[in-house]
């Protein structure tokens, strides 16, 4: 955890040192401060119906600080639910998250996002009882994939590996897309 916690700091720290910004018509300039031209907004949405059902929307907003690197941060909702024949589970997420995307050539993009997650969840056994669990949760995810126009497509995994967390215990996919105003 620490050497990715120090990569994250010289990628960030090679980054500021140069004054040039990339703009989005293909060259640099040298104008400082805020350019809302640079903010780009996008996330993911999840559906799956059935005995398991898990639904989720995490809207993201990011700022191009250059062509090589994106940060930003987003807030996320999904639900969870299994029906069994002796129970039934169910999780409630609220989560907020920061994220750096590198992208290293053209179209590939290295992303590490921490999260912190407020879980809520209710099992019921035969309807005869209830365990209800309130807590935070946090995540930090690692990954890697391919980004084209504004799709990004990436492979990615929960380092903490808390037992509440909504990512799971393994590698998992995602697509999401942005766009720019």
């Amino acid at each position: 955890m620490k050497k990715l916690i120090f990569i994250l700091a010289l990628i960030l720290s090679v980054h500021t040192a140069y004054p040039q910004s990339y703009n989005n018509k293909g060259g640099y300039s040298s104008k400082s401060g805020f350019d809302a031209s640079k903010l780009n907004f996008g996330g993911n949405l999840n559906l799956q119906f059935g005995d398991y059902t898990a639904i989720g929307i995490s809207p993201q907003v990011g700022y191009d600080f250059s062509k090589y690197f994106t940060a930003g941060a987003g807030l996320g909702y999904s639900y969870f639910r299994e029906k069994e024949y002796d129970y039934k589970w169910s999780r409630h997420y609220l989560s907020f998250d920061v994220f750096g995307r590198f992208y290293p050539v053209e179209y590939i993009v290295l992303s590490i996002q921490p999260e912190i997650s407020r879980v809520w969840e209710t099992v019921d056994y035969r309807s005869e009882s209830q365990v209800k669990t309130n807590k935070f949760v946090p995540s930090f995810l690692v990954g890697g994939g391919v980004r084209f126009m504004g799709m990004i497509a990436m492979i990615q995994y929960d380092v903490v590996q808390n037992d509440y967390s909504p990512y799971g215990n393994n590698l998992f996919y995602s697509i999401g897309y942005s766009f720019n105003f």
